[in-house]
């Protein structure tokens, strides 16, 4: 998914106060111990990615969007931007595989057909090593969200930089047939004495225990695991996450 410019300028700061790092030590867990290659889909900024890199991880990054790769390469020394490139997970052409590939932080929930979410199992099965795990995460459908939405909420209220204001107000509108909720993101900040305000609408999937079971199954792809959680807890009613690991058929 392609992210307007002022939604890249203020992705860092809003995601590193309303983001745990639950999953951020469970994907560099498993970075680190991929001993090999490993391929982040959908790196964005770098919340990952960079702090796999510091740690040793042989890391690389692909992401469909422009904006994110140019904010992530200007993170990055010389030697290391090699790293990181547009890539669109559907469709994509590396020079290797890799023993570990994840698309953390709902990465899937932006495929929002059938067609699309084959296409990208299948172009990343075809990068791991015969050996090589898969795992993603999406969150399990909060029945009330996909029923009857959100009103509009702030879930970010802070600065985007000393003395200068940020408010992020989010809105959801369901779509029960398609399985998507219309996500809404109004960003109001203080630039140079002047209030900005902007709006980014975008669709996000959701996806059913079983769904996934079959949709792996229709895949070059083998389902090793599916957890509930971040600890690779059981997977119940109470559950907020799909935690879901693939291997090689």
């Amino acid at each position: 998914m392609e992210y307007p410019d002022f939604v890249v300028r203020f992705y860092d700061v809003i995601y590193a106060k309303i983001r745990t790092s639950v999953d951020h030590g469970y994907y560099l867990k498993k970075m680190m111990e991929a001993n090999g290659p490993v391929l982040e889909v959908g790196v964005g900024t770098g919340r990952l990615f960079l702090d796999g890199l510091k740690k040793g991880a042989d890391v690389y990054g692909i992401d469909l969007s422009p904006e994110m790769i140019r904010n992530l390469q200007s993170k990055l020394g010389p030697m290391n931007r090699h790293r990181v490139t547009i890539g669109d997970a559907r469709q994509f052409k590396l020079e290797k595989k890799f023993k570990l590939i994840v698309a953390p932080f709902r990465v899937f929930s932006h495929l929002t057909s059938v067609e699309d979410q084959l296409a990208a199992l299948n172009a990343i099965a075809q990068y791991l090593t015969p050996d090589g795990i898969f795992i993603f995460d999406l969150f399990v459908p909060n029945p009330v969200l996909c029923s009857e939405g959100m009103s509009p909420t702030v879930d970010f209220d802070g600065a985007w930089s000393p003395g200068h204001s940020l408010r992020r107000i989010t809105s959801v509108e369901p779509d029960l047939i398609h399985q998507t909720n219309h996500v809404t993101m109004r960003h109001i900040w203080e630039e140079k004495g002047v209030t900005m305000e902007k709006t980014w609408t975008f669709p996000m999937r959701y996806f059913f225990r079983y769904e996934l079971e079959h949709l792996i199954a229709r895949s070059q792809l083998k389902l090793s695991a599916m957890y509930g959680d971040f600890n690779q807890g059981n997977l119940t009613n109470q559950s907020a996450d799909f935690v879901i690991v693939c291997t090689h058929r």
